[in-house]
């Protein structure tokens, strides 16, 4: 376990707020953000990504499954957001995208005609989203050269030891007019 310091404003003041599967969440004294701390070392994070378990009071298998039912779900959220048209031809990179059910729908919705790639740490994801004959595989986004129009983080926020430097990264790889589409359903 290591302390770490506010992600957002870098105050190390903050006040319990709640605990979670043995992890104490703060809320920083500051600006108020709600983070976990202490938290997980680097590694145990990364391994836990890959593996598909948080450990904790209780571990938890996250790998799941392929879900079909989300890809109807992503193709309503993604026709409130866009027009078919409007990603024709275009790139986009799905950052922590699991068994690959945005990307389906994203590959549905433009009748195929869109550039698709996934980062998935979790070895058992990655293999089920090829299934499904996506490009998905694990790298390391510093080093990464491909440039997008959009990037997407759905449910990934929240699981991030450093998502300020995240998202600079992201920044990186997004062509000039790109567009980042972040999605959590993590309240704190």
């Amino acid at each position: 376990m290591e302390y770490v310091k506010c992600h957002n404003c870098g105050s190390d003041q903050s006040s319990y707020y709640a605990t979670e599967n043995g992890y104490n969440l703060v809320r920083c004294a500051e600006c108020g953000l709600i983070y976990l701390n202490p938290r997980p070392d680097a590694e145990e994070i990364q391994d836990a990504h890959k593996l598909g378990v948080h450990r904790g009071e209780h571990d938890f298998d996250i790998t799941g499954h392929f879900d079909k039912g989300k890809i109807r779900n992503y193709l309503k959220i993604l026709r409130d957001f866009y027009t078919p048209e409007q990603l024709a031809g275009s790139s986009w990179l799905d950052v922590g995208c699991g068994h690959g059910e945005f990307l389906v729908a994203l590959r549905e919705f433009t009748n195929g005609n869109i550039q698709l790639r996934g980062l998935e740490p979790n070895v058992q994801k990655q293999i089920s989203a090829q299934k499904q004959g996506l490009d998905v595989s694990q790298f390391d986004l510093a080093t990464h050269e491909q440039r997008y129009d959009r990037i997407s983080l759905l449910n990934v926020y929240g699981h991030l030891p450093d998502p300020v430097g995240m998202l600079s990264t992201l920044r990186t790889l997004l062509l000039p007019s790109g567009e980042l589409l972040l999605e959590t359903g993590d309240s704190a």
